[in-house]
């Protein structure tokens, strides 16, 4: 696999600043977890974030 740096960029508009420094990527790994109803959502989310785990909520 590539690294991010590797890949070319597309052309960016006339009216941006130009591009930003450095590398600003930066690899995340996840796990989506369905689950029944949002009750249920809401108390794993509290168990996770409790553990100190970073979470995003999620609604389909």
């Amino acid at each position: 696999m590539p690294k991010s740096k590797d890949i070319p960029l597309p052309p960016l508009p006339a009216d941006t600043h130009g591009k930003p420094k450095g590398n600003r990527y930066k690899r995340q790994f996840g796990v989506i977890v369905i689950v029944k109803d949002e009750a249920a959502q809401i108390a794993l989310f509290d168990r996770l974030t409790a553990e100190s785990l970073k979470c995003k909520v999620v609604n389909t």
